[in-house]
Order: C-alpha cells, then sequence, then structure tokens
C-alpha cells in the first residue's frame, strides 16, 4: 500500500466508525461492522461488472503499488468532515500515491451503479498507467 495504514489512520479521510475493510489487490473498502452487507454488495459488483478493469488495476498495483481507498462513511457529517464540507454523494481525492473515494452516508440500489461506475473510472484509467488527476471530483 503506497499510503500505509498508519499514515491512511492519521488523515482526513479516516473516521473511527471504520472497524472493517475488504481488501482485494487495489481496491480497499473501509467500513463500519454494520455497513457490512452494503460494502459486500459494492465489492461484489466491482468483481461481476468489471472483472477485466479488476484484472488489469491488480497488474497496475503490483507494479505501481497504487490502490483505491473507498471509504463507507457512517454519516454525512463524518462524510462532511473527512471531504471539507463538500455535501456531494461521492467524492474523489489524491492520497498520497493513492486515490481516496468518498462515499456520502450509506445509501439505497438505485445509487449502487454510482459508486460502481466511480470506482470503475478509476481502474480504467491504470489500464495506461497514467497518473491520477489532483484534481478533486465533488458529486461524481
Amino acid at each position: 500500500m503506497s499510503a500505509s495504514y498508519s499514515s491512511l489512520m492519521q488523515s482526513q479521510f479516516f473516521h473511527p466508525a471504520f472497524n472493517s475493510a475488504i481488501f482485494d489487490g487495489p481496491v480497499r473498502i473501509y467500513f463500519a461492522q454494520f455497513h457490512e452487507s452494503l460494502a459486500l454488495k459494492i465489492y461484489f459488483c466491482l468483481q461481476q461488472k468489471y472483472a477485466t478493469q479488476m484484472a488489469q488495476a491488480k497488474e497496475a498495483h503490483f507494479r505501481d503499488g497504487r490502490n483505491i481507498l473507498v471509504m463507507l462513511y457512517p454519516t454525512k457529517e463524518s462524510y462532511g468532515l473527512s471531504f471539507e464540507g463538500q455535501q456531494g454523494f461521492l467524492s474523489q481525492e489524491n492520497f498520497l500515491n493513492d486515490i481516496v473515494i468518498g462515499i456520502n452516508g450509506p445509501f439505497e440500489d438505485d445509487k449502487l451503479d454510482l459508486v460502481i461506475s466511480g470506482v470503475a473510472d478509476v481502474l480504467s484509467s491504470w489500464k495506461g498507467g497514467g497518473a491520477f488527476s489532483s484534481q478533486t471530483k465533488a458529486q461524481m
């Protein structure tokens, strides 16, 4: 992991409620235990819909050590603190050599595709070994 776990824990992006995680190569989903079913849904949808991009991203992960840190915030307030008052549903920021995708609280199934496509967009950008954009994407 480019950004060490201790660096992540001390960053604005980490929330004390994150007591669980799913790691699969470059994708790391952090969440509170009571959101486990939602985190698993995100993980399995990525595996099913974007198998090719996940495989390519795993190669880039092993080559470059980059990760996508998907943070499922337990409340809108915790999301706002981590993403400096942003009110959108998804935000994306650089964190060292990694990308953080923040999700503004738990969500209903109708927003699942938005989350999955946000992660898939980052995965696809790795295909050519390109660097991450330094721009924050609010309300993805």
